[in-house]
């Protein structure tokens, strides 16, 4: 088990990030969150002492996470903190983004304990191969909500839950949008986030059809994109369906 962390946490999306501090609080660390990039240096520069370990998502607005990160490391007031890069992407690019800023690590979403205990207990990581999103899987991960109920009362689950389906929803017109105007850039943004914010709610099928999306609107010259967006809007209902019950059932 980890001892009490002081922890900042940098993530833009607003489900991912209550679920993530719901986790870490629960576990007995102390959180401070930053919405984008220049809050989360802004955050490190005014308490730099005051933090074990900083999250940096990679995919923040105002200024990318590795930006930030490389901003933090530059700061001259006290020990440099321990930095985990957060993604769920599924690129070359952004693999090699998240070990080349100068973090010490790289946590692939969704933000779970055992993987962040593991990432602490290890030395600086190399980047991770950048191999093609699996095709295959459970569709749903039931013991994410679980863990959800178990940490949480049960009213705060299941407003949680409402907020990655209307995220969800949101995040997929977008998507349907940028790709119906050829808008390549936002499309593979958009897929990122529904991979992001799917995997930490138990929607799998979801989170590998988005990440296999990202990868395809990131490669100009993959073959299969048409399926890969076609499989990532079929994947979209049921997930919606499987928060609906998840909801649900939590409000008993």
């Amino acid at each position: 088990m980890m001892p009490p962390l002081r922890i900042l946490l940098a993530e833009d999306e607003a489900v991912t990030r209550l679920a993530a501090r719901a986790l870490l609080e629960r576990a007995g660390h102390r959180v401070v969150t930053a919405e984008d990039g220049p809050a989360a240096v802004s955050a490190a520069a005014a308490a730099f002492d005051a933090f074990d370990l900083i999250l940096m998502d990679l995919e923040l607005p105002g200024l990318p996470g590795d930006e930030a990160v490389r901003a933090i490391r530059l700061q001259p007031n006290g020990r440099a903190p321990r930095i985990l890069m957060l993604t769920a992407s599924a690129t070359a690019d952004g693999q090699m983004r998240c070990v080349g800023c100068g973090a010490d690590g790289v946590l692939t979403k969704p933000l779970r304990l055992e993987s962040l205990a593991a990432a602490l207990g290890s030395g600086p990581q190399a980047a991770p191969s950048p191999a093609e999103p699996p095709s295959a899987g459970p569709a749903f991960e039931e013991a994410a909500i679980a863990t959800m109920r178990e940490m949480l009362p049960a009213a705060r689950v299941a407003e949680l839950i409402d907020k990655t389906a209307a995220a969800l929803r949101q995040h997929g017109d977008a998507l349907e949008e940028a790709l119906r105007t050829g808008n390549r850039r936002t499309a593979a943004t958009m897929a990122h986030r529904i991979a992001g914010v799917s995997g930490q709610y138990g929607c799998l099928a979801l989170r590998r059809t988005a990440r296999a999306l990202e990868a395809g609107l990131e490669d100009g010259a993959c073959a299969d994109l048409p399926q890969r967006i076609g499989a990532s809007s079929a994947a979209l209902a049921p997930a919606l369906e499987f928060l609906e019950r998840c909801a649900a059932a939590a409000r008993g």
